[in-house]
């Protein structure tokens, strides 16, 4: 007698299936079993039931095994199926022969059912759908149901030969007992529809396994991916917001880490129904699309995805901040309304652009300027008979003041690139320490102006060591070009009543500060109207206040005199 049960866990695909954790995984314990046994009514007698049909299962295996695949390889989508197999078709065969005899080992314990668990997960692994693996079931179903009524149809005849012999045998007419064989007829059919009630319980036990390690498998793989997704969501370095789309408006569902350390705000803190990303605008700003060509052309290229870029600026609870905002729509089954909206902070790189161009096109102005008056001069030098010494030595000065202008320039530009240049440091800061050291020192500079402060007794803002040098410039302003009888610089500071930022207020009582300096950074005027460094200090503190998430605004004074007004995000006590 072959023993086919030798074929089991031979296939190549077996050293990628680890039967203790899958066990594990579907809570296949002995308790289990048990309990599953005890609920559909399998017990010893189904055993001895099963194990009488050994021989019966032994001796059809072959014919079994051969009407099993000829049906299973009709249909095209199994049979691409096998075809993923690493086994042969002879080889499914004898496996499938062995599966036939399994059934009736008599023994289906803990063994037994953690080989089921593995077949499951092999089929699983060349990707034969649960509808494929269950619907060959009713394939066994036939082939079995009919093993068991031949078995059935011979027990019948048998009982029916032996009461007629009897009949022979023990009456002289030969009359049979119709009662005794009615009564032997339906034993012998009770008998053989226990053998089907059998079977159908163990092949009901095997789909139960089989099930159990098809879903296990899907939630490992969902399990995988979710955990790969959150280490992407949790660790990318860009700010991230996943938005849920309702009839009633937004609401924010998750952020990252890096939205909560850049923004300062986690997903509770965004709750309701407004769009997040319209409270944290400021007034007048709108989102920008971006034109020409973006970051994500590429993917844009890919007709299935749907990616929408803009440029945004946007409130923090530090300060504002620039952003390129890359919105990306989820499109999958049961999954509707939901976008991941990534934020990529490009506040630095912007400001560094614009570093670039007004210093370029300062330099570009100033140096033409002053070269055009050194070409002059020289050129004036060269005809010795048509200048007299006196002028000679003028323009010999005139070309001094400009090397001289120059060179200041040179160091004006360095000086604000060292002051400007780098990472914002944003720490807090004493506001109220800051304004008196800064009075205190402009104030030594310029005795002849008076200048007051108005503060709290503490105020604490978020900023670096560079604000000393963008507050002095502006508090200086106002005191080196005042030409009033009696010059005045008024220094405030205030909370705003939100409670998110301070306010420092400098007011002069001067001639003001020429519009056409402020106007290009307040966008009113194009960059390119730029004319010369004398307003590059503005620039320097714009810049200064700009990277820690502040801004600048300037208005005139009454009746005559400029303020200019610095908004700086406000900052806890340190502890």
């Amino acid at each position: 007698m072959t023993e086919y049960g030798r074929h089991f866990g031979r296939g190549g695909l077996n050293e990628y299936v680890d039967v203790d954790r899958l066990v594990e995984g579907i809570g296949l314990d002995e308790d289990e079993i048990d309990w599953r046994k005890s609920f559909i009514g399998f017990d010893d007698s189904d055993c001895e039931r099963l194990e009488a049909f050994d021989e019966i299962f032994q001796a059809h295996a072959d014919e079994f095994a051969d009407s099993f695949y000829d049906h299973l390889t009709r249909h095209q989508e199994t049979a691409d199926v096998f075809d993923r197999s690493p086994k042969s078709t002879d080889e499914l065969k004898r496996t499938q022969k062995a599966y036939l005899t399994t059934l009736a080992g008599g023994t289906y314990d803990e063994s037994y059912f953690r080989n089921r668990a593995r077949i499951g997960k092999l089929h699983d692994l060349v990707d034969m759908p649960i509808k494929h693996y269950l619907g060959q079931y009713n394939v066994y179903y036939g082939l079995l149901f009919s093993l068991v009524t031949d078995r059935m149809h011979e027990q019948l005849t048998a009982t029916v030969d032996a009461e007629l012999e009897r009949a022979h045998s023990t009456t002289e007419s030969g009359e049979i007992d119709s009662q005794r064989l009615s009564r032997r007829i339906y034993e012998d059919v009770e008998d053989g529809i226990d053998d089907l009630h059998s079977l159908f319980k163990l092949l009901n036990l095997d789909i139960q396994v089989a099930v159990d390690t098809y879903m296990q498998s899907r939630l490992d793989a969902i399990e995988t991916e979710r955990d790969r997704f959150a280490a992407l969501f949790e660790n990318v370095p860009s700010p991230v917001v996943i938005v849920r789309f309702t009839s009633d408006g937004e609401r924010v569902e998750a952020v990252n880490e890096a939205f909560e350390e850049l923004f300062g705000y986690t997903a509770a803190d965004l709750a309701g129904d407004e769009s997040f990303e319209e409270a944290l605008r400021p007034p007048g700003e709108e989102p920008t699309p971006i034109e020409g060509r973006s970051l994500l052309a590429e993917l844009n290229e890919d007709s299935n995805r749907k990616l929408i870029e803009a440029e945004v600026t946007l409130e923090t609870m530090f300060g504002r901040r620039e952003f390129v905002r890359v919105s990306a729509p989820v499109d999958r089954s049961g999954i509707e309304n939901l976008e991941y909206a990534f934020y990529i902070d490009v506040t630095d790189q912007k400001q560094r652009q614009e570093r670039l161009q007004v210093l370029s096109r300062v330099l570009r102005h100033d140096i033409r300027t002053q070269m055009n008056l050194v070409k002059g001069c020289a050129t004036s030098l060269g005809d010795a008979d048509g200048v007299d010494t006196d002028r000679r030595r003028e323009m010999a000065d005139l070309i001094d003041e400009a090397a001289d202008d120059l060179l200041s320039m040179s160091n004006r530009i360095r000086s604000i690139e060292r002051v400007v240049a780098g990472q914002a440091d944003r720490r807090p800061i004493d506001a109220t320490a800051l304004l008196e050291d800064v009075v205190a020192d402009v104030g030594e500079r310029y005795p002849d102006c008076a200048f007051s402060l108005s503060a709290p007794e503490r105020l604490w803002l978020r900023g670096g060591d560079s604000l000393h040098n963008a507050i002095a410039n502006v508090v200086e302003n106002g005191a080196e070009h005042n030409d009033a009888a009696d010059p005045s610089v008024e220094v405030s500071l205030v909370e705003s009543l939100g409670g998110d930022h301070v306010t420092i207020r400098v007011a002069d009582n001067g001639p003001g500060i020429p519009p056409s300096e402020y106007e290009v950074l307040t966008g009113e005027r194009d960059r390119s109207q730029i004319e010369h460094s004398s307003g590059l200090g503005l620039w320097m503190v714009n810049w200064v206040v700009t990277k820690v998430g502040g801004a600048l605004e300037f208005d005139a004074n009454a009746p005559r005199g400029s303020i200019v007004t610095v908004r700086l995000p406000r900052a806890e006590p340190p502890s």
